[in-house]
Parts: structure tokens; C-alpha cells; sequence
């Protein structure tokens, strides 16, 4: 279900109580929807929600599994992957959803499963695969992401990680993307920051017990988790601080 809680933590409510799984929830950049992939009839679809709770929009209808990546910059579309196009089902390709437009635009990508587009939505920063969600501790090897610059306008790509590590989930923040990296002597994976200015990249969090898994950005902060606790990071001062959240529940699914 979907849980929304202050980012300085605390007691923590639920949006969502459906019988279905929601994933990859993600705020609008006005803070007022949130985007996320639900799975309410046997199939995930993209699906938008007020912040402060409501009913559901489905936005989405094809039998293809469809995951929520992004929100344009410009607050109205949705980027998201799926394969119902690729013909290989574990190889998604990107969509762009428009209110008011039935079938979503086809980006002029060949695959793509996360990424996250830049602040003037002309540059989309994208990894062609995922290996961060298989159980391939410390892989190095074909499949390993790696995060690529595509500009929607004149076409050109550019890889800009090109290493053996597990590079994913890319996030803007001015001439700044964060991503994912397992390229650290501690083998895990930690937010690395990459300056789109000099080409240099830098590492950011150093945990060494626990991997980090699904990142997510802000306009100032990069929230994940490691192992079973939630983090932010101030893209700022690059200083991590525990979200420490209360639930409360009546625990009626438990009722026999």
C-alpha cells in the first residue's frame, strides 16, 4: 500500500487499502498527485492519486506490465517502461503518458527500464537494464546497468559509466546526477554523484553493511533505504539522516 509520512519522519498514514499491490509511487512536482504502477486487475497499470487521498484514475490499459518512472518536469505527463512493445518480456522500453491522449508516445529509445528526465525534459538519463532487483550480489557482467544520456531532441546518446559495476536509478539535481553504484570498495551499493560539467564522479554515501535499493529524488533531497530502514540524503550538504516513521495500524487484514 502507499504510505505517505513528513520527511523529517513520525507517524505515518496510508493512502492506499485495496486488495492490489502498488508500486514505484512517486510525487508529482508540486507535491499535489502521486504517480504509481497498481495492480488492481491482475496487471500493472499506471494509475495517479490526490496526495491527500481520494479515488484512483487508471491512466493506463494495455496487458503489458507497466512501471511508473518519472514525472515530466512539466507536472502534467508520466514517464514510464514497459515491454508491450519490445516482444522480449523481461526488456522495457520508455512511454510517455499525456492527459487527454489514449495511447502514451513511444520515446526513440530501444530499451529502457529506470531513468529520470532533466530539469528542461530534453535529456532523458536512463540504464538499458536492471540488475539491481535480482539476487546478483556484486555482479559484473553483461547485464550490468549502465546509465546512458539520451537527448530527445537531437537523438544523440551518450554512455557515461561504462563500467563493470551495477550502475542504475539516475537522479537530477541541477548539473548533478546521483545514481546507484556497486563500484565502491565496499561492493555495495551506494549513491555516486556525476558532474555533467567536469565528466568527474565522486561517492557520496559509504554504507558498507547494507546495499541501498530504490533511490528517489526531490527537489533537495534523495530519499532510500538500507536494509529495513528509510534514509534521506541533503543533495545540498550530502549529509544522511535516519527517518525514523511510526506506524499505526488496527491490523484488520489480520482478522480471520
Amino acid at each position: 500500500d502507499i504510505w505517505i509520512v513528513e520527511k523529517s519522519g513520525g507517524l505515518a498514514h496510508r493512502l492506499s487499502s485495496p486488495r492490489g499491490e502498488e508500486l514505484y509511487a512517486r510525487f508529482s512536482p508540486d507535491g499535489s498527485k502521486i504517480a504509481f504502477s497498481g495492480n488492481y486487475d491482475d496487471n500493472n497499470d499506471v494509475y495517479v492519486i490526490n496526495s491527500l487521498g481520494g479515488y484512483p484514475e487508471r491512466l493506463t490499459y494495455h496487458p503489458g506490465d507497466d512501471r511508473v518512472i518519472d514525472w515530466h518536469p512539466d507536472g502534467q505527463r508520466i514517464l514510464f517502461s514497459s515491454a508491450r512493445e519490445s516482444g522480449i518480456q523481461r526488456l522495457n522500453q520508455f512511454f510517455l503518458y499525456t492527459p487527454g491522449k489514449p495511447i502514451p508516445e513511444k520515446l526513440p529509445i530501444p530499451y529502457g527500464v529506470t531513468g529520470a528526465l532533466s530539469p528542461d525534459g530534453k535529456i532523458l538519463a536512463y540504464t538499458p537494464s536492471e540488475s539491481e532487483m535480482s539476487t546478483w550480489k556484486r555482479y559484473r557482467g553483461g547485464n550490468a546497468g549502465e546509465i546512458w544520456l539520451f537527448n530527445l531532441e537531437t537523438l544523440y546518446a551518450e554512455n557515461i559509466t561504462e563500467n563493470d559495476a551495477v550502475d542504475g536509478y539516475p537522479m537530477w539535481h541541477s548539473n548533478t546526477l546521483y545514481f546507484l553504484s556497486n563500484r565502491g570498495p565496499e561492493n555495495r551499493q551506494n549513491i555516486w554523484a556525476y558532474d555533467l560539467t567536469n565528466k568527474t564522479m565522486k561517492q557520496v554515501t559509504f554504507f558498507n553493511q547494507y546495499d541501498i535499493h530504490t533511490p528517489s529524488s526531490g527537489p533537495s533531497d534523495i530519499v532510500f533505504n538500507a536494509g529495513s530502514q528509510l534514509y534521506i540524503l541533503n543533495m545540498e550538504t550530502e549529509q544522511v539522516q535516519e527517518v525514523k516513521i511510526e506506524v499505526v495500524t488496527d491490523l484488520s487484514s489480520l482478522k480471520p
